[in-house]
């Protein structure tokens, strides 16, 4: 019976291709950059906060099961143990985020908007921005760099629950012993990581929308990397299998780990589909501009994401045969991996983005008024929506939502009289009429105009002073804006191109190193585990007799 896994040459430099190809596309996401640093920095922290998670999730996978007595899992465990161990290298890729946003590298206050000193000047009233001011008790650098701590907390678990348990194959009196202290060390760690995973995932990932909340995302995020982790683990099971190891690893176990991924894929669309609902529902402009941003303007990975993540899990996984066939389980797995990579793409892309037009609209109207901003360069990138809260946005109760998608090219700051129809002078000292006759294309409504949003509005027909107010606005976008419309499409934004991908087989690459070194220093099977003759023997009713026929 061969339990030793053997990292050969040829599989060592598969996984070093793999982060070849990653540091490749990584470089050119570098060099070719032309939105300010947000492509390469956001995939950084993209890939980082994925993988991170996966191993987190693995981490978790072995406490809960010791936790709750199981024994099934006992013959593949040696699989979540080793990939654990990613996390003391995660702490890596972490800690360069949290220097780069120390060092204050261009693009990480787009990244996270927490950081732009601009937004956070009260004395500029034309920047400030004061719910972004106020969530600075939080959101801020040692804050953030918490999450650091917090990782090597989580690592040092792994670490001691990985020995004690590699302590059982030398010693066949510290079997039940060693598995007492495992469930000890798995008491202590599940309501850590239930406190910290969710304050780790709030700066990480929440805090890039920053005006935005949800009681929902911990849960919703923790769930994604758990089925992520459970698919990697069975690819990996299913990958040792080929090679001769896990002898005993039948069908029954796949079958199994297959419920995981349906039952946790029906899961994560229930907190998806709540979170949705309660915050569309609750018609807060502050939560909703979340998902329509996402709707809007990332609608193709909107969609995608709810397909790879539910429709296809859901309805491959089904029927008992597809859980038990290794083709269809292995191609769901591999497509859950790759949707849940794509999940957290959407959670963090849109909002950069948001922050990075937001801040340029801020920084064009301001310097239009004369904030001594004029010599910002607006040369790259484009106008998006405009979402700003302030005490003139609620009225009797309901937000109101203005929501500006643009494309401008800054490089030609002359407008064109037919621009402004019948207009030669611009002035803002004009009436309310002035909005009709400079902004004929620049409609108040919903019909056929996606650039200007305005949910629950209220009727100010008849206020003059709102109208004026409203002719005001408008006038300051028609300054810097020769067409209304969507947005520019940047790819490595608005959806994942060649080289998100690449980083991402090359994130992949080293997780896969990491996992399989440590595979390689223990016996794949738990020798003295007193749950090991439970796990060889396990089966699912009913099918208990394919159980042993995997065995030959």
């Amino acid at each position: 019976m061969n339990n030793q896994f053997v990292f050969d040459g040829k599989l060592k430099m598969f996984t070093f291709l793999l982060m070849g190809i990653g540091a490749l596309c990584l470089g050119l996401s570098i060099a070719l950059d032309d939105q300010h640093n947000l492509i390469w920095l956001t995939n950084i922290l993209h890939n980082s906060v994925f993988f991170v998670g996966i191993a987190f999730a693995a981490l978790l996978f072995i406490s809960t099961h010791t936790m709750a007595w199981g024994g099934w899992q006992t013959l593949f465990k040696r699989i979540p143990e080793a990939m654990m161990m990613f996390l003391p290298f995660g702490l890596i890729f972490l800690g360069v985020i949290v220097v780069l946003i120390a060092m204050d590298v261009p693009g990480t206050e787009y990244m996270y908007a927490w950081t732009d000193d601009t937004l956070l000047n009260a004395e500029n009233e034309c920047m400030h921005d004061e719910l972004l001011e106020h969530k600075s008790a939080f959101l801020n650098l040692p804050f953030y760099a918490i999450t650091i701590g917090i990782v090597a907390i989580w690592s040092l678990f792994a670490m001691v629950m990985r020995r004690l348990s590699i302590q059982q194959d030398k010693n066949k009196e510290l079997g039940v012993k060693n598995m007492n202290k495992i469930r000890f060390w798995s008491a202590i760690f599940l309501p850590v990581a239930g406190f910290s995973s969710a304050y780790a995932i709030w700066q990480w990932v929440m805090s890039v929308d920053a005006h935005w909340y949800s009681t929902l995302f911990a849960w919703y995020v923790t769930v994604s990397v758990w089925v992520s982790a459970i698919s990697l683990i069975l690819l990996i099971a299913i990958f040792l299998k080929s090679r001769g190891h896990l002898p005993y690893f039948s069908r029954n176990h796949i079958h199994d780990l297959g419920k995981y991924i349906f039952g946790f894929s029906v899961f994560w669309t229930y907190l998806w589909f709540s979170q949705f609902l309660l915050i569309w529902y609750a018609n807060n402009g502050e939560e909703t501009q979340y998902f329509y941003l996402r709707f809007a303007e990332f609608k193709p990975i909107f969609f995608i994401n709810l397909i790879f993540n539910f429709v296809l899990p859901f309805f491959i996984l089904m029927m008992n045969s597809s859980k038990r066939t290794l083709g269809t389980i292995g191609f769901t797995a591999g497509l859950v991996i790759l949707g849940h990579w794509i999940d957290l793409y959407q959670m963090i892309k849109p909002g950069a983005w948001y922050n990075m037009t937001h801040h340029e609209h801020l920084m064009h109207e301001c310097g239009a008024h004369g904030n001594d901003h004029s010599g910002h360069d607006h040369s790259e990138g484009g106008h998006g929506d405009v979402y700003r809260p302030t005490s003139s946005d609620f009225d009797g109760g309901k937000a109101q939502l203005t929501y500006f998608q643009n494309d401008h090219d800054h490089s030609d700051e002359t407008h064109s009289d037919d621009t402004h129809e019948g207009d030669s002078t611009h002035s803002h000292g004009a009436d309310a009429t002035h909005a009709e006759d400079d902004h004929s294309g620049h409609a108040t409504d919903n019909d056929g105009h996606k650039g200007d949003i305005h949910v629950n509005e209220s009727p100010k027909e008849n206020d003059p002073h709102a109208d004026h107010a409203h002719a005001e606005e408008n006038h300051a976008e028609a300054h810097a804006d020769h067409g209304h419309g969507h947005a520019s499409f940047v790819m490595g934004i608005h959806f994942p191109g060649i080289l998100e991908l690449g980083t991402f087989i090359g994130f992949l690459g080293g997780f896969l190193f990491i996992t399989f070194t440590f595979l390689s220093r223990a016996s794949l099977k738990p020798l003295n585990d007193p749950y090991i003759g439970e796990s060889e023997h396990h089966e699912v009713w009913p099918f208990p007799s394919e159980n042993h026929d995997d065995h030959h």
